[in-house]
């Protein structure tokens, strides 16, 4: 995918990507039209924001910004200034920890996800993956065919191939962080304080969403009809 600018996912008109990359690696942001002036933004980054179409910067747009986990909020300030009409959300875990940390203070209104959800259009659905140290979300959407899109946080990488900066390269052999769809060692030991719980809940996941598009929070983007397996294979070597 093309970096710092906002692509179509195929088959899912209401669903765009922008990449940026955070440093030296890849990383998304989603963008999911609600209507001709409401977006739900997920993990925004800034650079983004001057690639965002014209026509969806009136007055009026109303922005509702996710943050997945308690990692993912660089970005968020340079949205809340351009977008004064917008609403944050985070897990219940990840509002509280980005309060402990001073990311945000206890004035800022964060809502809770668990409480209250942004205006999800048809056929979406939030999920709330155990097991994750910071709060991870991810956003579901279900379709007819009993497939569906996952829109993951860092639970799984998924780089075409190693990184051409040398000490980026030699932390994704160390750590298992790519080529292809990984659960790294950094995943695996810093972002997961219970394995089973996640291994447990995401192999039963799998079973019901039947994925056959993967949008993770770093890496690239894959559709593939088989990718339920690929999923499933993944996390019984890694887990």
């Amino acid at each position: 995918m093309k970096k710092n600018t906002w692509l179509p996912v195929a088959s899912h008109p209401e669903l765009l990507v922008g990449q940026y990359i955070v440093p030296n690696f890849v990383s998304n942001s989603v963008a999911i039209q609600v209507n001709d002036n409401e977006f739900i933004l997920v993990s925004p980054g800034a650079s983004l924001l001057e690639h965002w179409p014209e026509e969806w910067r009136k007055p009026d747009t109303k922005i509702h910004i996710i943050m997945p986990n308690a990692w993912h909020f660089m970005g968020v300030s340079a949205w809340q200034a351009a977008f004064p009409n917008h609403t944050l959300y985070a897990s219940e875990l990840a509002k509280a920890k980005l309060i402990a940390k001073k990311a945000f203070s206890e004035n800022q209104d964060i809502v809770a996800l668990q409480q209250k959800q942004p205006p999800l259009p048809e056929g979406y659905q939030l999920l709330f993956p155990p097991g994750h140290r910071a709060g991870d979300v991810w956003l579901k959407k279900q379709t007819s065919d009993d497939t569906s899109t996952w829109i993951t946080c860092d639970s799984f990488l998924n780089y075409e191939r190693l990184s051409n900066q040398p000490v980026a390269r030699t932390l994704q052999k160390i750590l298992g962080a790519a080529p292809g769809l990984k659960i790294s060692q950094v995943v695996k030991w810093l972002i997961l304080n219970n394995k089973q719980a996640f291994k447990t809940w995401s192999l039963n996941q799998l079973e019901q969403d039947n994925p056959t598009t993967l949008i993770p929070s770093h890496g690239e983007l894959t559709q593939d009809e088989q990718l339920k397996d690929i999923i499933k294979n993944v996390i019984k070597s890694s887990l």
